[in-house]
């Protein structure tokens, strides 16, 4: 099963009658709720919280945290008490950040960002590696991450696949930049659900074309027959 996991990049009220609006039709599927910047912003930890106590759902604190390990440690330390079951890391902060993060970690699932979905070729040249293809130098932080005991990944459609030949584990692919309607907006890498499985997402995330949705409930159920999930 390839699960949908809902963006929810909108003030608190409006996630929560999101939130209540799929409940009623999709009570038994198990979405997951991703709760980024924006509401934690505004509502701090009680939104984790809130979502559990009212509903069966995941929550995934998507913070992508990059700092020095200690610091790290302690917020992934934080992000577990509040009871989420994912939460996000850039593998970027090194081998140091990402093993004080998995050492703290508790329940909570550790998921490593590779590179950002916004990013394309023209982002090594940015860093100066030596490594010139994408899919070679996310496959090289992917390594470290699982080698350090990350649950998963959060990584473009396009390399999914790739990753998954080429590593010889398991790991939980969380595919980002996901459109019903192939529009790529401020992300380069984007996918249907459809092929995003077929590669072998699994967990994708929607989350504009759901949020800003008048029907959002019609969204998901799009989105889950294209996959054939229902």
């Amino acid at each position: 099963m390839t699960r949908i996991c809902v963006a929810l990049d909108v003030p608190w009220e409006r996630a929560l009658k999101i939130v209540r609006d799929l409940y009623d039709f999709f009570e038994n599927y198990p979405l997951i709720m991703k709760i980024g910047h924006k509401i934690y912003l505004e509502k701090g930890g009680d939104a984790v919280r809130e979502l559990k106590e009212e509903f069966p759902y995941e929550v995934f604190l998507d913070l992508k945290l990059h700092d020095i390990p200690s610091v790290v440690g302690l917020a992934v330390e934080e992000i577990s008490n509040l009871g989420a079951d994912y939460t996000t890391i850039h593998l970027l902060g090194g081998e140091a950040m990402v093993e004080e993060a998995v050492n703290r970690k508790e329940n909570t699932k550790i998921l490593g960002v590779s590179l950002l979905t916004s990013h394309d070729e023209s982002y090594l040249g940015f860093l100066k590696t030596t490594i010139g293809d994408i899919k070679e130098f996310v496959l090289h932080l992917v390594k470290i991450g699982l080698d350090k005991g990350i649950d998963g990944i959060v990584c473009s459609g396009e390399e999914v696949e790739f990753l998954k030949k080429n590593l010889d584990r398991d790991f939980i692919a969380v595919v980002p930049g996901i459109r019903i309607k192939k529009q790529k907006g401020d992300q380069r890498r984007v996918l249907t659900p459809a092929e995003a499985k077929k590669r072998g997402a699994d967990i994708i995330v929607i989350g504009r074309e759901i949020t800003e949705s008048k029907n959002p409930v019609y969204v998901v159920e799009r989105a889950l027959k294209m996959m054939g999930e229902i």
